[in-house]
């Protein structure tokens, strides 16, 4: 189940890569790295699976892109790097809307993501960022304030 779930976060991976950088319809994209992702060998719980990822991102593209920002303090999400930038998109969707996933989990399946598709600097990148969203979700679900939070982000 588990490496099924890593390569459905791929599929997903790419399908908001392909959404990203070309504007295309969300639906396309998700039919395209699927039957394009034979090399992910993806059954139906995997593709549903990716389906969601895609969708739920794209749907809370917004919120997701708000949170990122103010946990990369010098970093405007339009500058990170499409693949890093996507990569995260996953892993905050999971990380706020995912209770099934856990989130350390969703912080370790973006890094290894991040060693495939991204450059050498994206791991450490990946995980900072996701790491600082994980301190910050922690102190809001034991009570505590988080820097520009309103205590609606934490799942």
């Amino acid at each position: 189940m588990r490496a099924e779930r890593r390569r459905a976060r791929e599929a997903a991976m790419r399908a908001l890569y392909q959404v990203d950088l070309s504007g295309c319809a969300e639906e396309w994209a998700i039919q395209c790295a699927l039957e394009q992702s034979h090399d992910l060998d993806l059954g139906e719980r995997g593709k549903s699976f990716a389906r969601q990822l895609v969708l739920g991102s794209c749907e809370r593209k917004q919120d997701i892109d708000g949170i990122m920002a103010e946990v990369a303090h010098d970093w405007a999400v339009n500058r990170m790097s499409p693949t890093d930038r996507n990569i995260m998109r996953i892993a905050v969707y999971e990380m706020l809307y995912l209770e099934s996933v856990p989130v350390a989990s969703s912080i370790d399946e973006a890094v290894e993501i991040a060693k495939l598709y991204g450059s050498a600097d994206s791991p450490r990148f990946v995980n900072g960022i996701l790491g600082t969203l994980a301190d910050r979700l922690k102190r809001q679900a034991s009570g505590g304030t988080a820097e520009g939070g309103d205590g609606d982000t934490a799942r």
